[in-house]
């Protein structure tokens, strides 16, 4: 024992010593015997020739003084480092490689669980993108089919632009149809592993890695389909805002081709074309803003019409009920023949009287 430590139990009390097994503390001893011969071998020796000739020359000073709070501090080091030498070699006694195999495969695993969840709710969003893209199609289908011309219905929307929304509705249907969804990989087991085998558990540990390359192959599959489908829902949605923008030129001419309508009437249809561009066309509330265009269209058109024909008979009214009154004419002027005089009536046969001269005596 060192001065130094035993001036150390003296201060502080002996060190707790912990029982070890057999070969165990032997790092412990070497380190300490490694550090006494280290403090030794790098002190300068105090005994040389140099000193001695200069010591007969120079005048004996006092002894140096001990500075024993360094000489504590660095006794209280090396019991530390005596205490953490020996836990190490504990530690190193016990540890197989076997162990420390155990260790990187179990967090393998970890790692490889949080992939298979990471792959597993992104094929569910890719599903459910792909159902939700197939039924806004159809819906938004239907909604458009109440605007198209019929023998039963006239025009209420431009023809163009009903046959350009559904030739994008078939080609985003398409687009979502042809989509694959990746499957997701079979979900990794351990199986019988002999933890004490350092070629099992290796065998593990490879299949693990196996694994792990086959979820990240799943991965970059869905990461490609997502992608997909994102850019088509991109366009479709890009392609239904235009379409309900076309309401409002829409709405304006059919306001100027049936101008006899009430204002009442023209205020709705150009409200009507303004609640389609507010609202998604893929929802029931767009649907419902389509039938209301229609509605409102239609009910144009009949006020329209209604009000030309009241005016028009109105018109023919006013023209029946206009009072002329009758011409008079000259008698001098008339231009027909003066009618022949009438013969005396007399019986035929009988022979004219004369009058008898007494008669015309009187």
């Amino acid at each position: 024992m060192s001065r130094t430590t035993e001036k150390l139990e003296a201060l502080i009390g002996p060190p707790r010593r912990a029982e070890e097994p057999l070969g165990a503390g032997r790092d412990a001893v070497r380190l300490v015997s490694m550090v006494e011969s280290a403090a030794v071998t790098s002190s300068p020796s105090l005994v040389s020739p140099g000193f001695l000739k200069n010591a007969k020359q120079k005048k004996v000073r006092g002894h140096r003084r001990i500075d024993w709070l360094n000489v504590g501090a660095a006794a209280i080091a090396i019991v530390v480092a005596v205490g953490a030498a020996a836990f190490t070699g504990v530690q190193m006694a016990s540890a197989t490689p076997a162990a420390g195999a155990v260790q990187i495969l179990e967090t393998d695993e970890e790692t490889l669980a949080g992939a298979e969840q990471a792959v597993a709710a992104s094929k569910a969003r890719l599903e459910e993108t792909i159902a939700t893209g197939l039924a806004d199609a159809a819906a938004v289908r239907k909604a458009v089919a109440v605007l198209a011309e019929s023998e039963e219905q006239p025009r209420t929307a431009d023809a163009e632009a009903l046959a350009k929304i559904l030739r994008s509705v078939d080609a985003y249907k398409k687009g979502l149809s042809a989509i694959t969804v990746p499957e997701a990989p079979t979900a990794y087991e351990r199986g019988a592993v002999d933890t004490g085998s350092l070629q099992s558990v290796g065998d593990a540990i490879d299949k693990v890695q196996e694994s792990s390359d086959a979820v990240d192959v799943a991965a970059e599959e869905l990461r490609t389909a997502r992608a997909k489908a994102d850019e088509l829902g991109a366009a479709f949605t890009k392609r239904l805002a235009a379409f309900a923008a076309s309401f409002r030129a829409d709405a304006q001419a059919e306001v100027e081709a049936f101008p006899v309508a009430g204002q009442e009437f023209r205020d709705a249809v150009v409200a009507a074309a303004a609640a389609i561009e507010a609202t998604p066309l893929t929802t029931a509330d767009g649907a419902k803003a389509l039938r209301a265009y229609r509605d409102a269209v239609i009910a144009l058109h009949d006020d329209d019409y209604r009000a030309r024909v009241a005016a028009e008979e109105a018109l023919n009214n006013e023209q029946n009920n206009t009072w002329t009154p009758p011409t008079t004419q000259d008698p001098g002027d008339s231009t027909e023949p003066d009618p022949e005089p009438e013969p005396d009536p007399k019986p035929t046969g009988q022979p004219e009287e004369r009058p008898s001269d007494d008669d015309s005596l009187l």
